[in-house]
C-alpha cells in the first residue's frame, strides 16, 4: 500500500472500499438487463489521464469507473454535486469520499484532481455538468450548447476538464524547469507534498503529455413504456414529481429491459498540442513563481500582474479551444443504431412538411441509409447496423426493433400508422419541457443524438433520394455486400466467444469469404455454387472463376455457421443453411435470366430442397455427392447410427460436442465435426426425401463409385424419386467424396456440359 501520510485524509480513495464496491456492482450488474460494452483498446485507459463522458442517465455516474477498473485495475476519481456532501458525517458522504468522489465546491478541486493524476489515478468528468435528456447539443446555428436546468436556458459546456489539463501541463513545465536547473530539492518537496514515493516518479510524470480522452455512452433502445418500478412508484407516492417519475420510467426501462449500453472512446486530445510559441513563453515566465501545484490554478483566478492577467486570458481561450475539441470528439463517438437513422429520416420529413410516408419507401430508404452509413469513415456502428441478420428484413418491410420504435411513436401521438403508409403529426416538431422530452418525443431524442454527425444526415438524405431510382442490380450488389458483412460479423463474434479448440478452426491463407464473379461476356446465365458441409466458398472459387470465363455470373454463397468456427456451426439448423441459399438466389435473380445451382455434398441436398419449391427462373441443378444414404462401413457410420437420440442429446450439452476428423481438403474445412450438424444433416435428408417428387427442373446427379462416405445407391435413390423428366445420373470412377474440388474424374466438364446444353454461345 502506498504511503499517503502527507495527503489530506478527508478526500482520498480508500482502496478497500473501492474494491468491495466494484465487487458489489459486479453482482448487481448480473441482475440487470443492460448489456454494458466498452469498445476499443483498453490500452487507451493506460495512456489517458482525464476521461470525459456524456450524461443521459443518473446510474451512469459510477459505470465508467467500474469498467475502467475491470479493464485495467485502475482507480478513478470523479466530481459530484456538493448536495451529496452537505451532511459530512453521513454514510453516503463517507462512502463517496472513499471511492474517490469529491464535491464540486471543494476549494482545492482542480489542484486535488491534478495530484490524483500525478499519483497514477484517472479522473472521470461529465463536462456537460448534468443530464442531457433531450440529447440536443447543437443550437439553431450549429454551435455546441446544452440546456441548463438552473438558468432554464442554453449554455456552453463546462471548461473544467480543459482548465485541469492545462494547469497540469504548466505544473509539469515547472517540474521540468527545476530538473533542468538541478533543483532536486524542490522536486522532492513537490513529490512529498503530492504523496509520491519519490521525485523520480514525479519526473517521469512530468515528461508525459496530459491526455484527455473523450468518450460517448449510447443507449439502445430507449423505451418509454411502463414497468414494475414505475408502477410501484406510482402506487407508493401519488405526489411523485414529474422529474422523478420520468427518470424512474426511462432509466428503469434501461436497467430492467434488454438494453445495450455502448461506450466508445473518441480520439484523445493532448492538452499541450498546438500551443503558440508566445503562449509557451508566457507560461514559462510564470513557472518560476510556482511554489505549489495550487499556484498554477491561482493564476487564472487571481492573476498577480499584467503578465499573469495576459496569461490567464489566453489560458481561458485555450481552455475553450480544448473544450470544443474534446466535446466534438465526444459527440462524434456516438454508437449509431437503426433508431437514429429512422428518427433522422422522420424528423427531416417533418421539418420539410412531408407528412405522408409510404411504408415500402420508408423501409427501403432505411435499408439504403444503413448501407450509406456503413461506408462512412470513423463512425461507430451498433450491431443493429453491423450484422445483416438484424436489418436485412427491411427490404421485405419487416423489422421488430423498428416496429417497437414506431409503436412507441404512435402511442406518444407523434405518428399515425396506416396499412400502407405513416402520417407524421404536428407533435413531432413541438417544443417540450426538459423533463418531458424523453417520454413525449423519443424520435427527437434519437435524432438530436446524431445531429452533430453531419455524415448521418447526408446518408439519410442520399438514401431518400436514391430509393426511387435504385435498380434491382444495385440492390443485389448491396445484398451481396450484406453476405460478406455477415461472414465478417460471425467471424468477429466467434473470435471473441470461441474456446480454444487446440487447433485452428479454419486454415489461414484461404479466405472463406463469399464471392460473386461476374462474366465479362455474359451468356444470360447465373450459377450459384454451394460448398460442402464443414467447408466454405473457398473450395469452389476456382471452379467459379472458370464458369465466369465461360460467360456465367458465378455466386459462391456461404452457408451459415461455416468459414468461422465449429462453435458457430454447432448452433445452426439446416433451415439456416437453406436461408443462405435463398438469399443467394434472390441476389442472382437480378443478374441471370436462367439460374442454375451447383452443390457439393450437403450443398446438393440444399439445391434439391430449394428446387422442390420451384422458384422462378431455375433452369437446373447439379448435385454432386449429395449425402442421402451413408456407407455402413464409412467414417461417418458410427456417428450416424442412432443419431436421433445420441446427437440430439449431445447437441444440448454445454461441453465440447465435437468429434475430430481429418478432412479431405483441410485447407478449406473444419477439423472438428459438431455432432449437432450431423443431426441437422439427417433432418435435411429426411426433408428432401419428402419433396423429391416436387422437383421439376432438370437435374444432374453425380457420385463417386467408391465414395468413402456415401452408400453406392445414395444418388440412385434420389434419381428414382425425382419428379423431373430431364434428369441425369453419372457415376465417377474415384475413391473420394468431394470430387468437385479437384475435378476428379472430369466432373467439372460433366457439370459444364449440363449447364451449357441450352445456353447460347458466349
Amino acid at each position: 500500500m502506498e504511503d499517503r501520510s502527507n495527503v489530506n485524509p478527508d478526500y482520498d480513495i480508500n482502496t478497500s472500499t473501492y474494491d468491495w464496491s466494484v465487487r458489489v456492482f459486479r453482482q448487481i450488474k448480473k441482475l440487470l438487463k443492460v448489456r454494458i460494452t466498452l469498445h476499443g483498446s483498453p490500452e487507451i485507459i493506460d495512456h489517458g489521464h482525464i476521461f470525459l463522458f456524456n450524461h443521459f442517465a443518473r446510474f451512469e455516474t459510477f459505470i465508467p469507473q467500474y469498467l475502467m477498473y475491470e479493464a485495467r485495475k485502475v482507480y478513478c476519481c470523479s466530481v459530484a454535486s456538493a448536495e451529496f456532501f452537505e451532511q459530512e458525517d453521513s454514510v453516503l458522504a463517507g462512502f463517496l469520499r472513499d471511492v474517490g468522489v469529491i464535491p464540486n465546491n471543494y476549494p482545492r478541486l482542480l489542484p486535488w484532481l491534478a495530484e490524483q493524476i500525478l499519483l497514477g489515478r484517472k479522473v472521470v468528468i461529465f463536462p456537460e455538468g448534468g443530464m442531457v435528456k433531450d440529447r440536443r447539443v447543437l443550437d439553431h446555428r450549429g454551435r455546441y450548447s446544452i440546456y441548463s436546468r438552473v438558468s432554464m436556458d442554453r449554455r456552453k459546456h463546462h471548461t473544467g476538464a480543459a482548465v485541469l489539463a492545462i494547469g497540469l501541463e504548466i505544473f509539469k513545465m515547472a517540474v521540468r524547469r527545476a530538473e533542468h536547473q538541478g533543483d532536486l530539492k524542490r522536486i522532492s518537496a513537490w513529490a512529498e507534498a503530492i504523496g509520491l514515493e519519490s521525485r523520480e516518479t514525479l519526473l517521469t510524470a512530468a515528461h508525459q503529455p496530459t491526455i484527455v480522452v473523450p468518450a460517448n455512452i449510447t443507449f439502445y433502445p430507449i423505451r418509454v413504456n411502463e414497468h414494475i418500478l414505475s408502477s410501484g412508484a406510482e402506487l407508493l407516492s401519488r405526489g411523485l414529481s414529474r422529474r422523478a417519475a420520468e427518470e424512474i420510467l426511462i432509466e428503469g426501462n434501461i436497467l430492467l429491459r434488454n438494453t445495450d449500453m455502448d461506450i466508445q472512446f473518441g480520439h484523445p486530445v493532448i492538452a499541450s498540442a498546438r500551443w503558440h510559441h508566445w503562449e509557451t513563453w508566457l507560461a514559462k515566465w510564470v513557472v518560476p513563481r510556482i511554489a505549489a501545484i495550487d499556484d498554477v490554478f491561482a493564476v487564472t483566478r487571481r492573476p498577480a500582474d499584467a503578465r499573469e492577467r495576459l496569461l490567464a486570458g489566453r489560458l481561458r481561450q485555450r481552455a475553450q479551444i480544448i473544450r470544443n475539441k474534446y466535446m466534438r470528439e465526444m459527440y462524434q463517438a456516438v454508437t449509431v443504431n437503426l433508431s437514429h437513422l429512422a428518427s433522422t429520416l422522420i424528423m427531416d420529413r417533418a421539418r420539410r412538411n412531408r407528412i405522408e410516408i409510404d411504408r415500402t419507401q420508408f423501409f427501403r430508404s432505411l435499408y439504403l441509409a444503413i448501407k450509406h452509413t456503413q461506408v462512412l469513415p470513423h463512425v461507430h456502428l451498433h450491431r443493429s447496423l453491423q450484422n445483416p441478420d438484424d436489418y436485412r428484413d427491411l427490404l421485405e418491410g419487416e423489422h421488430s426493433g423498428l416496429h417497437e420504435l414506431l409503436e412507441t411513436a404512435k402511442a406518444s401521438g407523434l405518428i399515425e400508422i396506416h396499412p400502407g403508409h405513416y402520417r407524421l403529426l404536428p407533435k413531432l416538431l413541438q417544443e417540450h419541457e426538459f423533463d418531458e422530452i424523453r417520454i413525449e418525443n423519443v424520435i427527437a431524442v434519437y435524432a438530436n443524438e446524431v445531429e452533430p454527425m453531419s455524415g448521418i444526415m447526408d446518408a439519410v438524405k442520399r438514401a431518400v433520394s436514391a430509393e426511387k431510382k435504385v435498380g434491382d442490380r444495385e440492390l443485389a450488389n448491396l445484398r451481396f455486400d450484406d453476405e460478406v458483412r455477415s461472414w465478417r460479423w460471425d467471424l468477429r463474434h466467434q473470435a471473441k466467444n470461441t474456446p480454444d479448440l487446440g487447433g485452428h478452426p479454419i486454415t489461414a491463407g484461404v479466405t472463406p469469404r463469399p464471392f460473386f464473379l461476374k462474366a465479362r461476356s455474359h451468356n444470360g446465365g447465373g450459377i450459384i455454387l454451394i460448398h460442402e458441409l464443414l467447408a466454405s466458398p473457398a473450395e469452389l472459387r476456382g471452379f467459379g472463376q472458370h464458369l465466369a470465363d465461360l460467360g456465367f455470373h458465378a455466386l459462391g454463397i456461404r452457408l451459415k455457421g461455416h468459414g468461422t468456427s465449429p462453435y458457430d456451426l454447432k448452433d445452426r439448423r439446416w433451415e439456416d443453411w437453406l436461408d443462405s441459399l435463398r438469399r443467394g438466389y434472390d441476389i442472382m435473380k437480378s443478374y441471370g435470366s436462367r439460374i442454375y445451382i451447383v452443390g457439393a455434398g450437403v450443398g446438393g441436398l440444399l439445391a434439391l430442397q430449394l428446387a422442390s419449391e420451384q422458384p422462378e427462373r431455375l433452369a437446373g441443378i447439379a448435385a454432386v455427392s449429395p449425402p442421402f444414404k451413408f456407407s455402413a462401413s464409412g467414417p461417418m457410420a458410427p456417428l450416424l447410427r442412432s443419431t436421433s437420440i445420441l446427437i440430439r442429446w449431445m447437441a444440448r450439452r454445454t461441453g465440447r460436442p465435437f468429434v475430430e476428423r481429418t478432412p479431405e481438403y483441410p485447407q478449406y474445412a473444419y477439423r472438428e465435426v459438431p455432432l449437432r450438424s450431423l443431426y441437422e444433416l439427417r433432418r435435411l435428408a429426411h426433408e428432401v426425401e419428402e419433396h423429391l417428387s416436387d422437383v421439376q427442373c432438370p437435374v444432374l446427379l453425380a457420385q463417386a463409385d467408391r465414395d468413402p462416405i456415401l452408400a453406392p445407391e445414395s444418388s440412385r435413390t434420389i434419381y428414382k424419386a425425382l419428379g423431373s423428366k430431364n434428369k441425369i445420373l453419372r457415376s465417377i470412377h474415384a475413391d473420394r467424396h468431394n470430387i468437385l474440388v479437384e475435378d476428379i474424374g472430369g466432373i467439372r466438364d460433366i457439370v459444364i456440359r449440363f449447364l451449357t446444353r441450352d445456353a447460347p454461345a458466349g
